[in-house]
Parts: structure tokens; C-alpha cells; sequence
């Protein structure tokens, strides 16, 4: 490892560049004298989430001395609130679960294109109010995309190299690899221990507030605000801004989302279980630089959630096991496979339908999956119907026992046959269903997060706005980022990406 030399020369670099040449464009434009800066490192990292963390944990195990900021008093970002599946091709993982046909980072790229999953890489953009359909324009650059594509199985080594255990992948969604529950929370400590490890520091509570840059144009360091209000300038020779989506900047929100703004946000249940901060704060900075943005009118990140206080499991259930979605007169209204849970919340938001109902059989409740999404703990605190006959399931929930029947009856009927007449799922999990039966608690769409942000090339540095060339010092990573997707894996990539971006450009110095 080059730790130790490239640490040494890089600090002396940035103690006699920054300290002495430093002449940031704001402060000379008013008259100001530049600042001298409080702290200094080799690379500034403005988020702790788990794209900032990632590359700031590589970066340390390079030997570069690395500094992460956050508003936020902890660390982890959205990440930890996640169930921890993260979509992956070609790992170790499948080697171990004997899963190796069909499953390869061109088989992942395919899928991807054709809009299999519920990213593909046409992204959704919000001109008219009939819009909620995975379809419309590309991304500016999918490079970025396919970039990531490709880090896939140095992503899975990633995980594993930092204690992450991973289940059994389920064969029917072989792209899906589950973690436990709680494991992104205990990634963020580790990658934390190894950040301080290398001595480096994580200040909580200091928000980034103006980007800055020499005469040249080069970003070498930021502006913070501290808990104490009290303004830290800290210089670095490389920035990464992975502060996360805008889901609560009313202006960005208005300006880019429009159709989309009115949609009530959150996770756990409706209207809350995540942080209200994701005010876009990397995205402003960078802006506010002439940085480009990629992707901003594209559908925010959709989930499914109860009301507050309904004991409540993941619909990404859909993508393990044989499970229908209905609405209250019972009948389905989506490809429950294709649309998975984001096309389930989007086909409800689109149709106006007033909460979804997920329907399962004990083949589900009782099979490999259900301690994974905790079936019997949900159903024994209430969030769960359980019934022998349908009459008794719409007694207990209010759904029309006539169209449950109706829809029981025509899922047996294709089943056995082969075919799905209602929404042509040929999906393996598309089977009959024996009772006992079981019937969620009513779920309604809910946006967690956005898609959109900063412009980047496939190395992860941020764009100009002006003519699409690279603003020197300055990398984006994660849901800042517009180029890429919000999903774990790709948050992962690009904190990967980045990181082997900057030491190899610090190398060369």
C-alpha cells in the first residue's frame, strides 16, 4: 500500500497550494480578504451517508487523509432506515448460493435497459398528469449507469470485506441480494471505526455552506457552518458532495417536480418515518458553481406505507414470494412482479386507488422468507387479516368478499393452466393460493426520496453547465448525484467509483 508517501506528499501539497495560493472567487469579488482555513485534508467528503461513507472508508485504506461533514448528528444516512437488498450481478454470493446462469453484469445491463426492474434507465419525466409510466426520456449520459453496472461484483466484495453478511439469494429474484435487518446501521459504524482509523475526522452537525475555488477555477475546499453557528473553513484537494436528494426543497420541488410535489412523502407510514432534510444542499452548492443538473423532472422514489401506527412489512416481499395487490372491491390492478413495490405504489397513485391490499397464502406466511419480513410478529400486533374462507377475510376487512373471491378463483384457475389472463405475470412466483388466506392492512404510495441532481461523468466528476467540462476538484456521489439511480447498489458504486477516481488523480501529483 502507498499510504504513507501518498499521505505525506499530499498534505505537504495541500498545506502550501491551499494556505498560500487559496483565492476563492466569492471573496475576491467582494473586496474580502480569503479566509484562512481551520482544518485541511487530502479529501473532503460532504455527507455521511453511505455513498460519502463508502468512498471516505476507501479513500482512508489508501492512506489519504480524509475528513467527512454532515449536517445531521448521525451517520448512515437514508440508508439505515433501508431493508438492505441491494440489486448485484456476478458475486461471490451467487457462486456460494450456486446460482451462475443468467445472472452476469450484461444479463443485469439488459434488464436494466429494458425496464425490468423498477430503474431502468429511461427514466420517467413529468410533462402530463398521465406520465406515471416507466417510459419517456434517457438519461443524458447512461455511461454513468453502466459504470456502475460494472462495479456490481466489486461492490458485493466491498460489502463483505466490511462485515456484511449476506442471506440466501433468493433464485426467484437472483439480482436481489438481502441483508439482515439493522445491517447498513452496522456498515456505517464500521466504515466509521476505519475512517478514524486512518485519522481521519467526522465533524456531525457542520453543514457545507459555499463551495471553494482558486483563481483557476479548481474547487479546494468548502465553507462550513458548525452546530455553534460558527463558520469552519477546511481546505482539501478533492471534494465529493454526496448530501442527498431535495425531497423537502418546496422550491426544487416546485420547480422540477410539479406533478409530483402534491404526493404525500414517507416510509415507515404516511407522511413520515424519514428525515425532513433532504433539502438538496449539494445540489444548490454545486449549482451555485455552474455545475450542470441531469434528471430533475424524473419521478421521485415510491414506496408503499400504512398510517401511522399499522404494524407493517416490505412489499419488496414481491420479490420472493407468490403475493397479489387488490384494491378495496378486491380485484388486482398491476403486474405485481414487474411493477414491483415502486410500479405497485405508482399503478395506485395513477388510478386513484384509496389504499392497497396485499394478498398471501400460508405457502407465504410460513415459508423461507417470513422471519426476513416478520410475518408473524406483523400479524399477532395487527397488521396482518388472517382468514380461512374469503367471507371471513372481507368481514374482518372491509374488502368486497365478492371480488376476492372472483380474484382467488381466476388466479387458481390461470395458475393451472399456466398463464396469467388479468396482467400476463409468467414470473415463477404466479401460483395458486390455499387458505388460510391473508390480507394486509391498506398501504397508500409514498415518495422517500427523489431522482435527479448533479450532471457527472462515468468517473464521477461533477459537469459544468456551460459546456459539460469538468470542474476540477469536485465529484458528486450517491442521491446527489443525477446521472444514476438512488438504489443501494449504485449509491455503493459511486462512492467506490469516486474514490478510485480521486487516489488515482492524487497518485499523479
Amino acid at each position: 500500500m502507498k499510504s504513507n508517501s501518498i499521505q505525506r506528499r499530499n498534505l505537504l501539497l495541500t498545506a502550501t497550494a491551499l494556505t498560500a495560493g487559496f483565492s476563492a472567487k466569492g471573496f475576491a469579488a467582494e473586496g474580502k480578504a480569503p479566509p484562512q482555513f481551520d482544518r485541511q485534508c487530502d479529501v473532503l467528503i460532504v455527507g455521511a451517508g453511505m455513498a460519502g461513507l463508502t468512498a471516505a472508508g476507501v479513500l482512508s485504506k489508501e492512506g489519504l487523509r480524509v475528513i467527512v461533514i454532515d449536517k445531521r448528528s448521525w451517520i448512515g444516512g437514508d440508508a439505515i432506515y433501508s431493508t438492505g437488498v441491494v440489486f448485484e450481478a456476478q458475486t461471490r454470493f451467487h457462486e456460494r448460493d450456486g446460482i451462475t446462469e443468467g445472472v452476469s453484469v450484461e444479463d443485469y445491463w439488459k434488464r436494466l435497459n429494458q425496464g425490468l426492474f423498477d430503474e431502468p434507465v429511461s427514466k420517467v419525466r413529468d410533462n402530463l398528469p398521465v406520465s406515471p409510466s416507466y417510459s419517456g426520456i434517457a438519461k443524458h449520459d447512461p455511461g454513468v449507469l453502466r459504470a456502475c453496472a460494472e462495479k456490481l461484483p466489486a461492490v458485493a466484495d466491498f460489502l463483505f470485506e466490511n462485515g456484511v453478511t449476506v442471506l440466501p439469494i433468493p433464485k426467484a429474484a437472483p439480482f436481489l441480494l438481502p441483508t439482515p435487518k439493522g445491517s447498513m446501521g452496522e456498515l456505517a459504524k464500521h466504515l466509521r471505526e476505519a475512517i478514524e482509523e486512518a485519522e481521519g475526522s467526522l465533524l456531525l452537525q457542520t453543514a457545507a455552506e459555499e463551495l471553494l475555488q482558486d483563481e483557476a477555477g479548481t474547487v479546494i475546499g468548502v465553507r462550513a457552518r458548525t452546530r455553534g453557528n460558527r463558520d469552519v473553513f477546511i481546505g482539501a484537494q478533492s471534494v465529493v458532495l454526496a448530501t442527498g436528494g431535495f425531497l423537502n426543497n418546496e422550491d426544487l420541488m416546485r420547480r422540477y417536480k410539479r406533478y409530483w410535489a402534491a404526493a404525500p412523502k414517507g416510509f415507515s407510514f404516511v407522511g413520515g418515518g424519514i428525515p425532513t432534510d433532504h433539502t438538496g444542499d449539494g445540489i444548490e452548492l454545486a449549482r451555485k458553481i455552474g455545475a450542470a443538473l441531469e434528471d430533475m423532472e424524473s419521478v421521485p422514489k415510491f414506496y408503499t406505507a400504512p398510517q401511522k401506527g399499522t404494524p407493517a412489512f416490505s412489499w419488496l416481499m414481491l420479490d420472493t414470494d407468490t403475493a397479489y395487490v387488490v384494491d378495496k372491491s378486491g380485484r388486482r390492478f398491476v403486474n405485481e412482479a414487474q411493477a414491483r413495490y415502486a410500479g405497485c405504489a405508482l399503478a395506485m397513485l395513477r388510478l386513484g386507488i384509496d389504499g392497497g391490499f396485499v394478498l398471501f397464502d400460508e405457502a407465504a406466511f410460513s415459508g423461507p422468507h417470513a422471519a426476513r419480513w416478520q410475518f408473524a410478529k406483523v400479524l399477532e400486533d395487527g397488521g396482518i387479516w388472517k382468514a380461512d374462507t374469503v367471507e371471513e377475510l372481507g368481514k374482518l376487512s372491509g374488502v368486497d368478499a365478492g371480488g376476492l373471491r372472483e380474484t382467488i378463483e381466476a388466479i387458481n384457475r390461470d395458475a393451472a393452466r399456466g398463464a396469467d389472463s388479468r396482467f400476463g405475470r409468467s414470473d415463477g412466483r404466479f401460483r395458486a393460493l390455499r387458505a388460510p388466506y391473508y390480507l394486509s392492512k391498506p398501504y397508500w404510495p409514498v415518495m422517500f426520496k427523489t431522482e435527479g441532481g448533479i450532471e457527472v461523468n462515468p468517473r464521477f466528476e461533477v459537469l459544468r453547465h456551460s459546456d459539460a467540462t469538468v470542474i476540477p476538484g469536485l465529484y458528486a456521489v450517491g442521491a446527489a448525484c443525477g446521472s444514476i439511480s438512488t438504489r443501494l447498489c449504485d449509491v455503493f458504486a459511486s462512492g467506490l467509483t469516486a474514490a478510485e477516481s480521486i487516489a488515482a488523480k492524487l497518485r499523479r501529483h
